[in-house]
């Protein structure tokens, strides 16, 4: 009997390359899957996975339109809850801006969560909800990224995982995915450089439970 193969913790690639890869190894079976941060979807393309969508912008064409710390669903509907939060800085929004980040984002400079810079304080309130949601050992798919805004790192993979100790929930695993095109940005404002050049993100897994999917878990 051959042994499960043991992946590497870092991905060369796309979030259609990390998606089925934590699932498969920390989800139920056929899990059922709400993706509450959905936009145009482009993460579940190339896969077989089709999630209940749902997006605060009406715009998306998404199952539902809903804050993700209001999901209006019943208490242990779900096996999976995907979490996507903006990851720009409000200056992306601002009105010197090319508006891309806006249109393709939902970045804003409103005040609340929708502030990439400003995104962490929206964590616990998700999280609280993601656990009503889930099913007994459900899990959270969390696609984190750090930022420097204001001359300042931003530790936002930090921020999440300490909301979700603080709600009970157990973080489980991580991958850092690094993406070939990430940090292609650039800006002719950039004169003096204080940090590197990010061009990684966090998925991490968050479950309701222990780490493991116990064996007698439903599917």
């Amino acid at each position: 009997m051959l042994a499960t193969p043991r992946h590497r913790s870092v991905v060369m690639g796309r979030d259609r390359d990390v998606l089925p890869l934590l699932l498969d190894l920390h989800a139920a079976p056929a899990p059922e899957i709400l993706d509450v941060t959905h936009n145009r979807g482009v993460m579940w393309k190339g896969t077989s996975y089709r999630p209940t969508t749902m997006d605060i912008d009406p715009t998306f064409d998404c199952d539902v339109t809903a804050d993700f710390r209001a999901i209006p669903f019943p208490g242990g509907s779900f096996d999976v809850v995907v979490f996507d939060p903006p990851h720009l800085p409000a200056a992306a929004a601002s009105v010197g801006s090319s508006g891309i980040w806006r249109s393709r984002y939902g970045i804003v400079a409103t005040g609340d969560y929708r502030q990439g810079d400003n995104v962490s304080p929206a964590f616990f309130d998700f999280l609280v909800e993601a656990k009503r949601v889930l099913r007994p050992d459900g899990i959270v798919l969390a696609k984190i990224a750090d930022l420097v805004h204001n001359h300042s790192y931003q530790w936002q993979h930090v921020d999440f995982i300490n909301a979700a100790r603080a709600t009970d929930l157990t973080p489980c695993d991580v991958v850092v995915k690094v993406d070939p095109s990430h940090a292609n940005l650039a800006s002719s404002k950039w004169t003096t450089v204080h940090h590197l050049r990010s061009a990684h993100t966090f998925w991490i897994v968050v479950r309701k439970g222990r780490c493991e999917r116990s064996r007698g878990a439903p599917n």
